[in-house]
């Protein structure tokens, strides 16, 4: 009984995470659309810029109290308050570092305009500490239902305005706009949908406990998020915010599959991995079928927009951005690996093995920063190519991690994946060989190649019963089983 409960909140946590993540990237699809055909590729660019020094900032407010929440089986609650506190009194020192070193950095960009721009767009952090225990509180208790209404309303609300002051003609303060202020209607939704609330209680013994676990967890967040922002900080610098907006574009179309599927991952995995950590074949079981189910959805879809690219980003963005389709081409393969990466880091987190998790994380981390470094020589893309080639380098030591600790062996982790990266490749060659001889405009046959690719691929998964397919199916039959039974 237990297990089926689990079993039952671990596809409810699916199945709602992707109505809030999904419904999220659609509307935000939406917007961007909209407004790279009213912006320029400058103001993409000029906020990209940006995000790293915000995205560092975060994670010293985060300082991994949140995930050392979630692991914790029964967090009290002087541990919530005590961490609430601690999220906004870091989130108010951080933003005063910032807006003091706003015009340092707009000279190191020489754009005079950021020094404006950081100091408004950094109170997001700020608004950030408002959602975090919240967030995590509902996290922890399965409602994942009420996280994304939160995450619908704030994304509507921040497509609504960023998309208004366009029109008028506010240029790049229109993104600036829509994050705070989409922002900010989450965090009010968020404390209406949350019974907790912080208590005027804080102890630093709470915190040091937490810290165990969740030090370890943000010292490599930290290195996780400079890791991920150092091709923004290099291409601004280097080359130009021009050029950074094409990369910027290019990135956000990929993340709509990957970010999608890497945040329901991760939001329901690392929560249900906990509950299994004290029975390693159950958390094997577990984690190979999230590994099928993930490899099945996510290459397929990478590969089959690697074909459409060019077509795509001129039908979607207009022809002003097509310098960006070798950078989205080239990043739909780093795409195909990093929700992968993602839930297998998420098996030591949920041992509670914040220092084989932290080390690891670190070592390649680092290595990937000298890597990109070495790499920014021989322009962007060889910065880029670098980037994508250490993905895959970083599976590979994250699969040796997960055969050390729950005897997920490399021999069992490529019979899992290659099947369905081998075929996700070969029916995208399949649609790539059909579009080069179909005398049609490109439109027309983007979109003959996206239905041969899907047809192809389900008729496939159908034929050979592949463990992915099955699971989906299964997933999607239930759901609409349950759906049907309480309309009756």
């Amino acid at each position: 009984m237990a297990e089926e409960n689990l079993r039952e909140k671990a596809v409810s946590g699916i199945l709602w995470s992707s109505v809030g993540r999904f419904g999220a990237i659609a509307l935000n699809f939406l917007s961007n659309l909209v407004l790279a055909r009213l912006l320029m590729p400058d103001d993409f660019g000029t906020v990209g810029m940006l995000y790293v020094f915000i995205a560092i900032s975060n994670e010293f407010v985060l300082a991994g109290f949140g995930s050392a929440l979630i692991q914790k089986k029964s967090p009290t609650e002087l541990d919530y308050s005590s961490v609430f506190w601690w999220n906004l009194g870091a989130s108010l020192v951080f933003y005063g570092i910032l807006f003091c070193c706003a015009p340092a950095i707009a000279r190191f960009y020489s754009i005079p305009a950021l020094r404006m721009i950081l100091r408004v767009q950094s109170l997001s952090m700020v608004i950030l500490a408002f959602t975090l225990v919240p967030s995590f509180w509902l996290q922890k208790q399965f409602r994942f239902r009420d996280l994304s209404m939160r995450q619908l309303v704030a994304t509507g609300v921040g497509t609504v305005v960023g998309i208004g002051m366009a029109l008028l003609g506010c240029g790049v303060w229109s993104l600036v706009a829509s994050n705070l202020l989409g922002s900010l209607a989450g965090v009010l939704l968020l404390w209406r949908l949350c019974a907790w609330r912080p208590s005027r209680a804080f102890s630093w013994s709470s915190l040091r406990a937490l810290f165990r676990f969740g030090g370890l967890m943000a010292l490599s967040s930290l290195f996780m998020s400079f890791y991920g922002n150092l091709q923004s900080l290099i291409i601004g610098k280097k080359f130009s915010a021009r050029e950074l907006g094409y990369y910027g574009q290019a990135n956000k179309l990929e993340n709509v599959p990957v970010q999608a599927l890497a945040q329901i991952i991760n939001q329901v995995s690392f929560p249900l991995f906990s509950e299994l950590q004290d029975e390693r074949a159950r958390l094997l079981e577990a984690v190979r079928r999230n590994m099928k189910t993930t490899s099945y959805l996510i290459f397929p879809a990478l590969a089959m927009l690697a074909v459409v690219a060019r077509p795509l980003i001129l039908f979607l963005y207009g022809a002003k951005w097509e310098p960006a389709v070798p950078y989205f081409q080239i990043l739909c393969l780093y795409g195909m690996v990093s929700p992968l990466n993602g839930l297998q880091a998420n098996v030591s987190k949920s041992l509670g093995r914040s220092d084989i998790y932290f080390f690891s994380q670190l070592a390649m981390r680092v290595l990937g920063i000298v890597a990109i470094l070495l790499a920014a020589r021989y322009g962007i893309y060889g910065l880029i190519g670098t980037f994508v080639g250490l993905e895959y380098l970083f599976l590979l030591i994250n699969g040796l991690i997960s055969r050390q600790l729950i005897d997920y062996s490399l021999r069992k982790q490529v019979s899992d994946l290659a099947g369905y990266y081998l075929l996700s490749l070969a029916v995208a060659g399949t649609a790539y060989a059909v579009g080069l001889i179909l005398p049609l405009h490109p439109y027309g046959i983007m979109a003959i190649q996206i239905v041969l690719f899907v047809g192809i691929y389900v008729c496939l998964s159908h034929l050979f019963r592949l463990e992915g397919y099955i699971t989906c199916r299964e997933i999607t039959r239930n759901h609409l089983l349950k759906r049907k039974s309480s309309t009756i």
